[in-house]
């Protein structure tokens, strides 16, 4: 049975979870703060140590969860080890929903369970559908309003929308990820990609290229000693020039 679910199935199934606890938390607009609703509403412990080897570690102590976190260098990594530890909460009654046996971990469309709730626990759906094209995409203004989700998070996000488009990662000149929820993408830049890319880059400003029926926006999200850039591709297109050897490409 759960071998015959979708991956929307799943995606639907999480977004249901994810609507049903911020209703009961009584979150009604973003930011969510996953270490609060950790706390305060499911009465986990969360708690800093130097000593973690690993990102994030929970274990139990007098009936409830404690998440232990090593220190990082973004709050948007903790919040979100968090909300995978929650995601990781709620498994058994995820699995439950989809007709699972609480045994069958099998990650769905490349991500686990966990992995998905967190992401989407962040930037939820029902939210992000309406904010996202009412700030045109833009993926600085969403992250002013989504401040406890990662940039890559967010732009990710956008792949989970109808709207057709390419979002890659590029650190430091290099593609680190690509993908789009339309098209079959080329590893390498088209040339209106390519131009924004390098904008962004040098300038460390966000920007627009326009051309050979591409429309792509570019966002930097630069620190002293490395550089990201964040690019969204809307391409008119059947699809048919990207070739068959294009691939999603993931570095």
């Amino acid at each position: 049975m759960f071998e015959d679910m979708t991956r929307e199935d799943v995606h639907a199934a999480v977004d249901v979870l994810v609507e049903e606890l911020l209703d009961a938390a009584h979150v009604e607009a973003p930011p969510v703060d996953a270490i609060a609703l950790a706390q305060r509403h499911l009465g986990m412990i969360v708690c800093m140590d130097r000593r973690q080897p690993q990102r994030g570690r929970a274990q139990r102590a007098g009936g409830r969860k404690q998440i232990f976190l090593r220190p990082e260098p973004t709050e948007e990594r903790h919040q979100w080890t968090v909300a995978h530890e929650i995601g990781e909460h709620f498994k058994a009654s995820l699995l439950e929903r989809l007709g699972a046996e609480p045994g069958q971990t099998r990650a769905m469309a490349g991500e686990s369970l966990a992995n998905l709730f967190a992401n989407r626990l962040l930037t939820p759906t029902a939210w992000l559908a309406d904010d996202a094209p009412a700030c045109a995409h833009d993926v600085l203004e969403l992250k002013r309003r989504y401040r406890t989700a990662s940039h890559e998070v967010i732009a990710w996000r956008l792949l989970d929308l109808p709207e057709p488009c390419v979002i890659t990662i590029v650190d430091n000149d290099r593609i680190h990820r690509r993908r789009s929820n339309a098209w079959r993408v080329r590893k390498q830049l088209a040339p209106a990609e390519a131009e924004c890319q390098q904008a962004v880059s040098a300038d460390g400003k966000p920007c627009r290229v326009r051309r050979d029926g591409w429309t792509v926006q570019g966002w930097p999200v630069h620190q002293a000693d490395w550089k990201r850039e964040i690019l969204r591709s809307v391409v008119e297109s059947d699809g048919s020039e990207f070739g068959a050897d294009d691939v999603d490409a993931e570095a």
